[in-house]
C-alpha cells in the first residue's frame, strides 16, 4: 500500500510540474518579469533590465559606477545630441517655436503673462506623479499614439516626464518627451518631435529639438537621471532616448518630485477635439531613500497621485494600473 501512495503522490509531482512548465516561461518572456525581487521598499529591478536601458552607468564589467564617476563621465559627454534626420538649423527652428509656445503652458501659474494671451488658450492635463523630493531618475517607456491636433481643436500637446522642484518659489525642472503641434500653431500634423527642456538653461537655449518622426505605434525607451555627486556647476544630468545620451546639464538639485503627463492645449476659445489613447509604462525609480532601482507602482515608500486637470475646453480621460506583464504602472491618457 505505501508503494502505491508513493507512485501516486510522484504521479502528483510530476504533473504540477508539467503545468508549471507551460505557465513559466510565458511570463518571464517579458524583461519587467526579469529579476523582480521584493523588498519592504517597493518591487527591485533586475540588473539586466538596467544595464539594457542605460549601460553608461556601469562599467565593462557590468558593475555599477561611483556616484562620483557617473558625475566625471557626464561632464565629459557633449550638451547636446541630433538623432536621425535631425540638424542643428532644423533643431533651431523647431526649438524656437516650443519655447514661442512655452509661455501657454502652466500659463495660470505665470502673473506677468499678459492677460489677453490668458483668453486664447486652454489647458489640461492627464498623468500621474509623485509629490515628494526622493528621486534623481526615471526609466520608461512613452507610447505617443496618433497625438491628434486641430487647428480648432485640440492645437498641441506634449506627452512628457520630468523631474523637479520649487526653489525659492520658482518652479526647476528638467524633461524629455514628445510633442505634436497642428497648423495653428506653426507645426506639421503629421510630425512628431522628440524634445528636451532644461528651465535653468539661459533664454533660447531651455528648449533643444532632437528628431522627429511620422508614426507613434511604436514604444519609445527614456530617462532621466541626474548624478548625486555634486560638480563645479551644480549636479551633472543626462536625457537619455531609445538608449541614446540627446542631452547633459546641470540642476541645483539631486532629488525632486517626478510624473509622467500629457497635457492638451486648445486655442481662440475652441473646445479639445478627441485624441486617441497615449500612454507611458514598465517605468523604474532612482530613489534618494533606497540604494536599489525601483519599479514605479504602488509598494514605492511615497504615494503615486493622479494629475488629473479639465477646463472649460473639456476634460481629459486618465487610467493608470499595473497590467499583467508588467511590475510597473501603464499610465493611459486620451480625449473622447
Amino acid at each position: 500500500m505505501k508503494r502505491k501512495s508513493l507512485s501516486g503522490i510522484s504521479a502528483l509531482i510530476v504533473a504540477l510540474l508539467f503545468v508549471g512548465a507551460i505557465f513559466v516561461p510565458a511570463v518571464s518572456a517579458d524583461e519587467n518579469n526579469l529579476d523582480a525581487v521584493w523588498s519592504s521598499e517597493g518591487n527591485l529591478v533586475g540588473q539586466n533590465v538596467e544595464l539594457a536601458r542605460n549601460p553608461y552607468l556601469f562599467d565593462s564589467m557590468g558593475n555599477r559606477l561611483s556616484d562620483k564617476e557617473i558625475s566625471q563621465m557626464i561632464e565629459t559627454m557633449p550638451a547636446v545630441t541630433y538623432l536621425d534626420g535631425m540638424d542643428e538649423e532644423k533643431s533651431k527652428e523647431i526649438s524656437e517655436r516650443l519655447s514661442q509656445l512655452h509661455k501657454y503652458r502652466s500659463v495660470t501659474m505665470d502673473n506677468n503673462v499678459d492677460v489677453s494671451l490668458r483668453s486664447t488658450q486652454a489647458q489640461a492635463d492627464s498623468g500621474i506623479r509623485i509629490n515628494e523630493h526622493h528621486y534623481n531618475g526615471i526609466s520608461g517607456y512613452n507610447h505617443p499614439g496618433n497625438l491628434e491636433v486641430s487647428s480648432s481643436g485640440t492645437a498641441y500637446h506634449y506627452l512628457t516626464s520630468h523631474i523637479g522642484k520649487e526653489l525659492s518659489g520658482t518652479p526647476t525642472w528638467i524633461e524629455v518627451g514628445v510633442t505634436k503641434q497642428s497648423p495653428a500653431v506653426g507645426g506639421d500634423p503629421s510630425e512628431y518631435v522628440v524634445f528636451t527642456y532644461d528651465s535653468t538653461a539661459p533664454e533660447g537655449e531651455q528648449y533643444i529639438a532632437h528628431q522627429t518622426f511620422t508614426s507613434g505605434s511604436s514604444d519609445y525607451g527614456f530617462e532621466i537621471y541626474i548624478s548625486t555627486s555634486q560638480a563645479s556647476e551644480g549636479y551633472p544630468y543626462m536625457l537619455l532616448w531609445q538608449g541614446t545620451v540627446i542631452r547633459t546639464g546641470h540642476v541645483p538639485f539631486c532629488f525632486g518630485d517626478v510624473d509622467e503627463n500629457h497635457e492638451y492645449f486648445a486655442l481662440n476659445g475652441n473646445s479639445f477635439t478627441p485624441v486617441s489613447e497615449a500612454y507611458f509604462c514598465s517605468s523604474y525609480l532612482y530613489t534618494s531613500y533606497s540604494s536599489n532601482t525601483l519599479w514605479w507602482n504602488s509598494n514605492l515608500q511615497d504615494s503615486t497621485v493622479s494629475h488629473l486637470v479639465g477646463c472649460s475646453a473639456g476634460t481629459p480621460e486618465l487610467d493608470f494600473a499595473v497590467p499583467w506583464w508588467s511590475q510597473a504602472y501603464q499610465v493611459r491618457s486620451w480625449i473622447v
